[in-house]
């Protein structure tokens, strides 16, 4: 498993959120990303439709970086390697200056 910083991501990686609605809906990335709960997110959906070369990584987020490693697990036991955790979830993103929307 690869954990990355959040100053890593740019509009040109591909975000996956696996925080609660509830947590989304007080604080998000301003860069593009795709909101899945972590226990909807289902490996081989994701990658069909939103990664079907396979070629670039999904950068996983959450609060802090807890479940983000969890659903990281998921992936990589489905058989892909290009995964990463980002390190700290939004927390830290914030605290590295990306943009956050708050509500």
């Amino acid at each position: 498993m690869r954990f990355i910083k959040p100053n890593s991501l740019s509009k040109d990686s591909i975000i996956l959120d696996v925080r609660s609605d509830e947590e989304y809906a007080m604080e998000r990335l301003a860069l593009p990303h795709i909101l899945i709960k972590a226990d909807r997110v289902n490996p081989e959906e994701f990658m069909a439709e939103y990664n079907p070369k396979g070629d670039k990584t999904i950068n996983i987020l959450c609060t802090s970086g807890g479940i983000a490693s969890e659903v990281a697990l998921k992936f990589e036991e489905a058989g892909y390697e290009n995964i990463a955790v980002v390190i700290g979830g939004i927390i830290e993103a914030e605290y590295e200056g990306i943009t956050i929307l708050k509500n």
